[in-house]
């Protein structure tokens, strides 16, 4: 395997891997099954943003370079180049759909339903691994002074401390789902 693409998944996979922990710990869990879906769901939510980019290759923007280049490595099997070449070329796609706060507000008031409302816990781990994986993203463009991007929906973009607010209040949320799973 490709370091780069060790070093791309490094920190959303730890996040997952502590959000699992910590999952373990809060719901009541009795059989390994249970642990094995909290496992896969945490696991598997921490993919799910990174399909924006095949989202924009495949149905937004397929004439695009970056499009074409995508999906020829995807054709290949090319995994380390699909890795890099998103890392490398992340810009080069303008009004991310599923890497904006208009999801990341969607998504939280999702993740409150689904917590609430089922018992399966893949399901929790799923939906509250994609919002732990979006507040890592939301702070990746905080820090590199691109919150613009993030909030490319909203008629007026919100200040540095605004942004802080904004990043508070998902975690809130995300802590607070954790608390009810």
């Amino acid at each position: 395997m490709n370091k780069t693409v060790v070093s791309y998944f490094k920190l959303p996979i730890l996040i997952s891997a502590v959000l699992t922990v910590v999952l373990i710990a809060v719901t009541s869990i009795r059989l390994p099954i249970q642990a094995t879906q909290i496992i896969l769901g945490a696991f598997l939510g921490t993919f799910i943003l990174d399909m924006e980019y095949f989202l924009y290759a495949y149905a937004l923007e397929p004439e695009k370079e970056f499009s074409k280049t995508l999906i020829g490595f995807l054709k290949h099997r090319d995994f380390a180049n699909i890795v890099n070449h998103i890392k490398y070329h992340k810009d080069d796609v303008e009004d991310k759909s599923l890497n904006s706060a208009l999801f990341q507000v969607v998504f939280a008031v999702l993740s409150i339903f689904v917590v609430t409302a089922t018992k399966s816990l893949f399901a929790k781990a799923f939906v509250l691994s994609i919002l732990a994986s979006s507040l890592y993203k939301l702070s990746e463009i905080y820090f590199e002074d691109k919150t613009n991007e993030w909030f490319w929906a909203f008629k007026t973009k919100p200040s540095k401390s605004g942004t802080k607010i904004f990043f508070g209040g998902i975690t809130v949320i995300l802590v607070l789902c954790i608390y009810l799973a």
